[in-house]
């Protein structure tokens, strides 16, 4: 067997303000991705067999309670998936490579199109943390760090600031 080459990634920012949103899963796993999501102000559909709690009441969220099927995929342009069924997720691997989509499988980087670091999203900046979805966990410990060591509201007004001294050539 031919050993897998060993992936590369490179990190960018995505322009999503016309792209189409897709979630596969409603247990833990796909809940993951919701902290990151709902700061990009979108609405986001979701297909599951059942939610957990997490997705409950979040008003960005489109929920649809029934199994994958087929043609789910038509429309979007970002899919992430979220569910132990590894059948189920052979199929759904398969449809997204048929419509060139990129995927993403949580916890299983090595089907996935991308990966998405931990994102702090703020109105003048942005930070992202990775671990090369090598550990999830440890990005989220990461994260959590720096949000206790810096004001990351007050290094945005800061940030707000300079750009507008910025644009008057002061700087």
């Amino acid at each position: 067997m031919a050993e897998k080459a060993k992936k590369i990634y490179y990190p960018l920012m995505l322009d999503i303000t016309d792209k189409n949103i897709l979630i596969i899963g409603g247990g833990p796993a796909a809940a993951e991705k919701l902290r990151s999501l709902s700061q990009t102000g979108k609405t986001v559909k979701v297909i599951a067999r059942e939610f957990s709690d997490a997705f409950r009441n979040q008003d960005w969220l489109q929920l649809e309670q029934r199994a994958y099927q087929s043609g789910d995929l038509q429309g979007f342009d970002l899919v992430y998936v979220g569910i132990n069924d590894p059948q189920e997720e052979e199929r759904i691997l398969h449809d997204a490579k048929n419509l060139n989509l990129l995927i993403n499988f949580v916890d299983k980087v090595e089907n996935s199109d991308f990966i998405s670091p931990s994102v702090l999203l703020r109105e003048n900046f942005a930070l992202f943390i990775s671990t090369y979805g090598k550990g999830p966990g440890m990005t989220k410990k990461i994260r959590k760090t720096i949000e206790e060591k810096i004001d990351l509201d007050a290094l945005n007004r800061e940030a707000g600031e300079y750009f507008k001294k910025r644009e008057k050539g002061e700087v």
